[in-house]
C-alpha cells in the first residue's frame, strides 16, 4: 500500500464516534432501547390537538464527525473527518414541546465518506463495525427553548433531550441546537461532543499514531418537513 494511503488509513481511526448529537456536552447516562420498529407509531396515528408531523429530508441533510489527531508522517496535527447525508426518520411534536413515542432520526453510518475510500472502508470494517452496528439512532423526547405550540415562522437557541444509540450503546443526550422553522419545514443545527469509550470504544492505539485527543465532535445539519 502507498505510504501516502497508509496514514490516512490510521487517522481513520480517530473517526469512530459518531454521535451525539452538545452548549457543553452532556454526561450521558444509559437508558432503555428504543427500536427503529417504534417510529412507525409515531407515523401512524392521527395527530394529537396541536401536533406537528415531519419527516427528514435526506438530501438537504448533512452529518460531520470530527476528531483531532496527529499521525506520525504528517508534520501538524489536524480533524479527521467524515460525513453522511443518509438520514431517515419522522417525529411528531406535541403542543406541549414533548414528542410523541417513536419521534426518532437515523443515520446509515456504512455510508460514511471521507477525502479516502480506503480509509472509509477500514473505518467501517474495524472501528464502527457496521455489519453489526449499521446505524446512529438519536430519539428525542423533548425540545426546550422553542414556544409551543411552535409556530409558523422563527428561530430559536433550543435543546433536544433523548437517548443518542451508536455502536450497540444507548445515553442520555443534551443537544443544544439552533432550530428555524419556515414553509413548513424545521432545519435543526447543532453540535455534541463525547468520548471514545462514552460509546464503548477505545481510544485508538497504533504505533504511527502520535496521538489522538479523546474528543468526538458530531455536527448535525438535519432538515425536516410537515408532509
Amino acid at each position: 500500500m502507498p505510504s501516502r494511503i497508509r496514514p490516512a488509513l490510521i487517522a481513520a481511526i480517530a473517526l469512530v464516534c459518531c454521535a451525539s448529537p452538545a452548549a457543553a456536552p452532556s454526561t450521558p447516562t444509559s437508558l432503555a432501547t428504543t427500536t427503529p420498529a417504534a417510529t412507525s407509531t409515531a407515523i401512524a396515528t392521527a395527530l394529537p390537538a396541536g401536533a406537528r408531523r415531519f419527516a427528514v429530508v435526506a438530501d438537504r441533510s448533512l452529518a460531520t464527525i470530527r476528531v483531532r489527531e496527529q499521525v506520525a508522517s504528517i508534520p501538524a496535527p489536524g480533524d479527521a473527518v467524515l460525513t453522511t447525508r443518509a438520514f431517515s426518520g419522522t417525529v411528531v411534536l406535541l403542543a406541549d414541546g414533548g414528542f410523541a413515542s417513536g419521534s426518532a432520526f437515523a443515520a446509515d453510518l456504512d455510508t460514511l465518506k471521507s477525502d479516502e475510500p480506503l480509509r472509509d472502508e477500514w473505518i467501517k470494517f474495524n472501528t464502527l463495525n457496521t455489519r453489526v452496528y449499521p446505524r446512529a439512532e438519536f430519539t428525542v423526547t423533548r425540545v426546550t427553548g422553542v414556544p409551543m405550540p411552535i409556530a409558523a415562522q422563527g428561530e430559536w437557541a433550543a435543546t433536544l433531550e433523548g437517548t443518542m444509540k451508536i455502536h450497540g450503546v444507548e445515553r442520555q443526550l443534551a443537544w443544544p441546537a439552533q432550530v428555524t422553522r419556515s414553509s413548513g419545514e424545521v432545519r435543526v443545527r447543532g453540535t455534541t461532543a463525547f468520548k471514545f469509550g462514552d460509546y464503548g470504544m477505545a481510544v485508538p492505539a497504533n504505533r504511527l499514531i502520535l496521538s489522538v485527543v479523546d474528543d468526538v465532535r458530531l455536527e448535525i445539519d438535519l432538515v425536516a418537513r410537515e408532509p
